[in-house]
């Protein structure tokens, strides 16, 4: 009989009393994870281009609701985030869209298709990474409607200035991602799960309810209002991503590339509250200037159309950025990313 690891036998709820007698064995260091994890969880390999599964390893069962896979052609997976119980994106995934946008020519993360993926559903486990704050698993789908999907989730320790003991941090991520019995590891069809669609927000002019310029209180992103349905998302490293909004009584639905999905805010007087508590601080003066010619994904021509030849010019990289007595505008790929 082939071996087994007693992780894989016993599951979730059979394994805390293995854990308490083993603590004082296992040593806090990344060598001894690394180990435990080698021996728990056996990566799949795949194609080059990710397009199909060349030799299957171990699968596992999400536990946790809040993971969204992008589509295999997207050049580098959506970073997801398990700590406090749940799964998240944060800052840290926000800039991975970031990366993935500058590196689709004339796109953004937002334009590969997305797939929810729902506690009990199953994926195969591709590669694992052990670092000095988390461990990262890279998930990779079946095909669903001819499309596979892949992640990279992060299972982050309690204190990052601490490495916990190895059998620890195994508990931990069997709370996010448990070992599939081989039985079924079998790919299930697509027609057996349906895809959530994305929704878009419709883009009707609208009374503007909320203006000016928003800090996040974790973090050095801004969150800015452009006009009555356009904002933008500043995002470490000045990187900008638009996008659209609208408002529903107190909430704010935003849409902003950098996401790729909908997000709902709270108006709470003058800050803007995130589903999971986060909250966006309106800066006091903050208000942009008024300068209505001026659109996000205009181009140069068209900017200098409406507002005349810029007294400077700057360039770094692929952003522009043309000056004018009282304002300022940006540009990256040649399209308007921000009006300051």
């Amino acid at each position: 009989m082939a071996q087994v690891g007693w992780f894989r036998v016993l599951g979730v709820t059979g394994i805390g009393s293995i854990f308490t007698l083993m603590l004082a064995a296992q040593g806090g260091s990344l060598e001894a994870i690394e180990q435990k994890l080698n021996a728990e969880f056996k990566p799949t390999t795949i194609t080059a281009d990710r397009s199909d599964v060349v030799s299957p390893g171990d699968r596992v069962v999400i536990q946790k609701p809040g993971l969204t896979m992008y589509a295999v052609a997207s050049p580098m997976p959506p970073l997801y985030t398990y700590k406090n119980g749940k799964i998240g994106r944060g800052l840290t995934g926000l800039g991975k869209d970031m990366q993935i946008s500058m590196k689709t020519p004339g796109g953004t993360a937002a334009d590969y298709p997305h797939r929810p993926f729902a506690p009990g559903e199953r994926c195969w486990v591709t590669q694992v990474q052990v670092q000095k704050d988390g461990v990262i698993f890279q998930l990779y789908s079946d095909v669903y409607e001819e499309v596979r999907y892949y992640a990279d989730l992060k299972i982050a320790f309690p204190d990052k200035k601490e490495v916990p003991q190895a059998d620890t941090v195994l508990q931990l991520i069997a709370e996010a991602l448990t070992v599939a019995p081989p039985e079924n590891h079998v790919e299930k069809s697509a027609a057996a799960i349906p895809v959530t669609p994305v929704i878009k927000p419709p883009q009707k002019a609208q009374e503007p309810k909320v203006s000016g310029r928003y800090n996040f209180d974790e973090g050095d992103a801004q969150l800015e209002f452009l006009s009555s349905e356009r904002c933008n998302m500043i995002g470490p490293g000045a990187n900008q991503s638009p996008g659209r909004y609208r408002v529903n009584g107190n909430v704010l639905t935003m849409d902003c590339t950098v996401t790729g999905r909908p997000s709902n805010l709270k108006i709470q007087g003058d800050n803007l509250v995130a589903e999971n508590g986060h909250v966006w601080i309106r800066l006091e003066n903050a208000l942009l200037p008024d300068v209505p010619k001026i659109a996000i994904g205009q181009s140069k021509n068209e900017v200098i159309a409406a507002l005349g030849k810029p007294m400077r010019v700057t360039k770094a990289g692929a952003k522009d950025v043309l000056y004018y007595k009282d304002i300022r505008v940006t540009l990256t790929n040649g399209k308007v990313s921000g009006v300051e």
